[in-house]
């Protein structure tokens, strides 16, 4: 009670000091909240594509350079790879503008699909969270991903507007945090109408057996040599990706995001612990005579040190306390507007809640030792003095 006392007595400069933690801790936790949906995403999308190598056609909107049977042979034929995913893909909206996190309409023959899925790592398999498949046959039925069914508030029964085509909706996956969640998955015969219908080059030309992506399931630990031999093998025009390469540049990412919440952590320390050291220092000096007063009486260093700690300390947990809810107040409202785009972008954890708390303690301990050290070795004769 004495330490809340103390506190209390100077409680614009406490207030002071606790806002200015608040405002580290704040910063921490929303740097921290986007590192924590950033990395799980990376995470995600590392599982997908392990083992992966993607290959897409370019050519612009002309579609020109689609991949055709004999590509997806020369794939098959290559030592070392298991399996080749074939996909139609197109923007889900062809009229829509810049998206945070871009939808797509993704044709899949359903047999190949299931093949990829059965024989691919058990990390990428995607998993419905309601619904089913269609059936083979069945035409104009569309399986939502989940980022897809939540930003266009869709579920089973519904009807998906793409395209100028309706779509009924089967089943919606289970939120993966890679790349599916934003795909809309239909028959591939629907996805080769709409492709033939967007160019009428193609058409004329009777190309009926192409995809525009391709993912080449290999053998672990050959993404880089395969990678290679397929750029070779194929025909000129296609982008791949080895799975190296995708690792390598979200580990880029990451780090740079990571660097990010560092700073914002040595923003913390800096504004925080120069709070706690000006404050403490006042206490100590406002404090001199009735510092003398406990010595003289019998406290000794061990007391009046524990007791400046611990006010340093419940002022440091008192501005996590504070900052950790502005942040998640903030989080709750940012995420609120980013939903409207069906992708939250920060993610408050546990470990993260509690490790900005754990830190601000901290912070104020640490930058109270100084105070309170000084504190302690106060000579009481002098203190007495003290006016």
């Amino acid at each position: 009670m004495e330490i809340l006392r103390n506190l209390y007595r100077r409680r614009l400069r406490t207030g002071l000091t606790v806002l200015g933690i608040a405002v580290g801790i704040l910063a921490f936790t929303v740097m921290g909240a986007m590192a924590e949906k950033f990395n799980r995403l990376i995470a995600g999308g590392e599982a997908y594509f392990a083992n992966r190598i993607a290959i897409h056609s370019t050519g612009g909107a002309l579609r020109l350079n689609l991949l055709g049977p004999e590509d997806i042979e020369v794939m098959k034929r290559t030592p070392g790879v298991r399996h080749v995913e074939t996909h139609i893909m197109m923007a889900l909206d062809e009229t829509a503008g810049f998206e945070l996190a871009p939808r797509f309409l993704v044709g899949i023959n359903l047999p190949n699909f299931a093949r990829a899925q059965l024989i691919g790592d058990e990390a990428a398999r995607l998993r419905l969270a309601r619904g089913g498949w269609w059936r083979p046959g069945d035409r104009q039925v569309a399986v939502l991903g989940s980022a897809v069914a939540h930003k266009m508030k869709l579920d089973v029964g519904d009807t998906l507007h793409a395209r100028g085509r309706d779509f009924t909706v089967v089943g919606v996956l289970q939120e993966t945090l890679s790349l599916p969640d934003g795909w809309a998955l239909i028959p591939e015969e629907d996805a080769r109408e709409l492709l033939l219908e967007g160019s009428a080059l193609l058409r004329e030309m009777g190309l009926d057996g192409v995809w525009t992506n391709a993912y080449a399931l290999i053998e672990p630990g050959m993404g880089e040599a395969l990678t290679d031999q397929l750029a070779h093998s194929l025909r000129r025009g296609y982008l791949l990706h080895s799975p190296e390469q995708l690792a390598k540049a979200a580990g880029t990412a990451s780090n740079v995001l990571n660097t990010a919440i560092l700073g914002s952590g040595a923003i913390a320390v800096i504004v925080g612990s120069l709070a706690v050291v000006n404050t403490m220092f006042f206490a100590v000096g406002e404090r001199t005579r009735e510092i003398g007063i406990k010595k003289a009486i019998g406290a000794g260093r061990w007391a009046i040190l524990r007791e400046f700690l611990a006010e340093s300390v419940l002022i440091g947990l008192m501005g996590g306390l504070l900052g950790l809810g502005l942040a998640a107040g903030l989080i709750a409202v940012l995420n609120g507007y980013a939903a409207q785009e069906g992708t939250p972008v920060f993610l408050l954890t546990p470990r993260l809640a509690l490790g900005a708390l754990g830190f601000a303690t901290v912070l104020g301990g640490v930058a109270g030792a100084w105070p309170a050290w000084r504190a302690a070795n106060l000579d009481p004769v002098e203190a007495l003095r003290a006016i």
